[in-house]
């Protein structure tokens, strides 16, 4: 095997750029500059406000609860009632593009038709126009 050849001329040691070095002492000075700084402080988040309503309840009102879902083959909102509601009662369903008063004819829980719903009950109402997640649904007083 044949080695190769080094290359004929190196670079005499006194041709190569010097670099210019800091002593110990200023470097130690520098690094002691930059590590100083204000000790973090934990960030302080700001009390939540409260959410700002995106409608305006209607007077004599009361809130039944929030479209969760609208069904538009069947033309059907789905809601949690917060208040007692029953067929025969007038709603206003209420959201940014929404403005629709209706008297209840039609209401369901689990597909089972009924004529009076309670707190905390998820129902199904028959509505004419279409409704938003998220529209709020009034019962008219």
């Amino acid at each position: 095997m044949k080695k190769k050849k080094a290359r004929a001329k190196a670079k005499p040691k006194a041709a190569k750029k010097a670099k210019a070095r800091k002593p110990a002492k200023a470097k130690a000075k520098a690094k002691a500059k930059v590590k100083k700084s204000s000790p973090k402080r934990p960030k302080v988040k700001a009390a939540a406000a409260p959410p700002k309503p995106g409608v305006i309840a209607p007077t004599n009102s009361v809130l039944l609860g929030f479209v969760e879902d609208y069904f538009a083959k069947i033309g059907v909102i789905a809601l949690t009632l917060q208040a007692p509601v029953s067929v025969g009662q007038k709603i206003q369903v209420l959201g940014h593009t929404t403005n629709l008063q209706q008297t209840v004819d039609s209401m369901q829980i689990d597909h089972a038709p009924v004529t009076q719903a309670g707190p905390k009950d998820s129902v199904g109402i028959k509505v004419v126009n279409r409704a938003r997640g998220g529209d709020h649904v009034y019962l008219l007083r």
